[in-house]
């Protein structure tokens, strides 16, 4: 099953405010225990764009320790200030492109956007098949009009934006393990 995490800043200050968080949502999202989840994709965006895409099929030479994927945020952060020169290759697997949000749910069969409100997330995942897209704010709320989303109800207020990619990941492997 195709996963991709969206996390979603307001601005291109709060994502490079927020470094060692985005490090932690790499590993939530791509890392499993000796490797790495081929099904899953991450995108650090900020709503209107840009974006770092990370790509775990092509991913390469990064571990899951905090202060290599800080190099690698780094230096697409540096990208990422550089709107003309967009889209480049930050780090094999790594993508800085000038798309926001709306480019990368496309095509995804099941869209959820974490909320504090909205459906119940157990019965909500156990249906998913096929693609999903999930969309976490970094920070607070973010609008998610246009999206087509379906709201997720996870206390997003009280947990930071990789324990919830943790959460959906274990979630979604128990499910996938009981149909298997």
């Amino acid at each position: 099953m195709k996963r991709r995490f969206i996390v979603v800043a307001s601005s291109l200050e709060e994502l490079a405010s927020q470094t060692p968080l985005l490090a932690r949502c790499v590993s939530a999202a791509l890392m499993v225990s000796h490797g790495l989840r081929r099904d899953s994709d991450l995108v650090l965006a900020v709503a209107g764009g840009p974006s770092i895409h990370f790509l775990a099929q092509k991913l390469r030479s990064v571990s899951p320790d905090e202060g290599s994927l800080l190099g690698v945020l780094g230096k697409a952060l540096r990208l990422c200030r550089e709107p003309g020169r967009l889209p480049q290759t930050a780090h094999y697997g790594v993508i800085v492109a000038p798309q926001g949000v709306e480019h990368y749910v496309l095509g995804f069969q099941h869209k959820f956007l974490l909320s504090i409100t909205g459906a119940d997330p157990r019965s909500a995942l156990q249906r998913v098949s096929g693609s999903a897209a999930f969309i976490a704010p970094l920070s607070g709320e973010v609008e998610g009009e246009g999206w087509g989303a379906v709201e997720l109800k996870l206390p997003i207020d009280k947990l930071w934006p990789d324990q919830a990619i943790a959460l959906i990941n274990i979630t979604l492997d128990r499910f996938l393990a009981q149909t298997t």
